[in-house]
C-alpha cells in the first residue's frame, strides 16, 4: 500500500459556499464519479501549505493565501490501480466567485477534472452524489463562520 500526503482547500466565496471539482475517473468497471475539494499531493521537500496554494494556483489559476491545516482526515482508497494509505490536510482561503477558473496541469488532471461548481453546506448535506472529504459537510458548518 502506497503512503500519500495531500492538501486541499476548503476555498469559499463571498456568501460562505466552498468550491469543489467534479473528477470522472475511468476505471476497468465503470466510471468512478465524485466532487472534490482542489488539492493534491505534496511533492517532496514542499510544506502542506505551500502544496495547498502550488495546487489552487495549478488547478484554479488563483495566488492565494492559505490558513491551516484546519483538519486532517484519513482514508484509504484505489487509484491508478494501486491501494493509498492517504492522510489529507485540509487548508481554507477565500476568493470571488467569478475567479476560479478549471484548468488542470498534467494531461491527466485535464482528462479527469470535468467542472467546477460552489456548494452550499446545506446542498452537500444534502447530495446524493459522492463527495470527498465524506465529513465535507460538517468541517464547511466548523469554517465558514470564521472566514466570512
Amino acid at each position: 500500500m502506497r503512503k500519500r500526503r495531500t492538501a486541499r482547500v476548503m476555498l469559499f466565496d463571498e456568501a460562505g459556499e466552498v468550491l469543489l471539482i467534479r473528477f470522472v475517473v475511468p476505471r476497468g468497471d465503470g466510471e468512478f464519479v465524485f466532487w472534490a475539494l482542489p488539492g493534491g499531493e505534496i511533492e517532496t521537500g514542499e510544506t502542506e501549505a505551500e502544496a495547498a496554494a502550488r495546487e489552487v494556483r495549478e488547478e484554479l489559476g488563483l495566488e492565494l493565501a492559505v490558513t491551516g491545516p484546519v483538519y486532517c482526515d484519513r482514508n484509504q482508497f484505489l487509484h491508478q490501480g494501486e491501494m493509498q494509505d492517504n492522510t489529507d490536510f485540509l487548508f481554507r482561503a477565500r476568493c470571488g466567485r467569478e475567479e476560479p477558473q478549471l484548468m488542470g496541469v498534467t494531461a491527466d488532471e485535464k482528462e479527469i477534472m470535468k467542472e467546477i461548481r460552489w456548494w452550499s453546506e446545506d446542498e452537500i448535506a444534502e447530495s446524493r452524489e459522492r463527495i470527498f472529504p465524506e465529513n465535507l459537510a460538517e468541517r464547511v458548518r466548523e469554517q465558514s463562520g470564521v472566514v466570512k
